[in-house]
């Protein structure tokens, strides 16, 4: 049970692109302070923000370190607190130059708007160091998430084993993507791109928008990376040719 929450929350946080950060206010002392703002997570739970000094929360962060961010699965119609919500409680602090590079490269190919950014003196990328999770799956599944269960492994390959698996499935393979965007989201698109790789699936950018896709296993090399990629393709082929024939 525990285990599935974790493995919800987290796969929560993968799908959602933006999510309420809540800070200390230094301007109305005591007051909690909410804005909403687009994030990246990486493979070991840790969350970026590319954000400006200008901005409150900017100001607030660099007060007090304390913060959060709430995300939540929005409800279309019916009862919200019967979709899942996670809030990841933690402390904020700049990313180092040395790191930030790497990351901020990841951040655009997700969201690809921000490379105006990039050159401007007053953004910086920060990430959220979590402390403490909290997960409410649906009524009655309610849990506090530790700091060392949240905190995953980091991944098996490098920098640039990874992206040339990116290059490779955008060169070769936008068929297969297409096959398994309409397969796990109904979304048709005859060139997506993959915009970022995890050990736990992958994001395939269609139409300004991010979508995961969740592996059946977490991968723990390149090649188990491919398996899964192929699995995931020859899945979404037979549910394309079943439908076919049904028409």
């Amino acid at each position: 049970m525990r285990e599935q929450a974790l493995n919800d929350a987290r796969t929560l946080v993968f799908k959602t692109h933006a999510g309420v950060m809540s800070t200390i206010s230094n301007n109305l002392r005591g007051y909690p302070f909410g804005s909403v703002t687009p994030y990246m997570c990486d493979e070991q739970g840790r969350i970026y923000f590319f954000i400006s000094d200008i901005a409150q929360h900017t100001k607030n962060l660099k007060q007090d370190s304390r913060m959060s961010l709430t995300i939540f699965d929005a409800a279309d119609y019916g009862d919200q607190n019967e979709h899942g919500r996670v809030t990841l409680v933690g402390d904020g602090s700049i990313v180092a130059k040395e790191q930030s590079e790497v990351l901020l490269d990841k951040y655009i190919a997700l969201y690809p708007e921000a490379a105006s950014y990039r050159n401007a003196h007053d953004f910086q990328l920060w990430q959220l160091d979590v402390v403490r999770v909290r997960y409410i799956g649906g009524f009655g599944k309610i849990f506090w998430l530790e700091q060392n269960e949240w905190q995953a492994q980091p991944k098996k390959w490098d920098e640039s084993q990874q992206q040339s698996m990116i290059t490779h499935m955008n060169e070769d393979h936008q068929d297969a993507m297409s096959l398994i965007l309409m397969q796990h989201y109904n979304v048709a698109d005859n060139t997506p791109i993959m915009s970022g790789l995890l050990p736990t699936g992958f994001y395939i950018q269609s139409h300004k928008r991010n979508y995961f896709i969740n592996f059946a296993n977490e991968c723990d090399s390149p090649l188990a990376v491919r398996k899964a990629l192929v699995a995931l393709t020859n899945q979404a082929r037979n549910s394309s040719n079943q439908l076919a024939q049904t028409v």
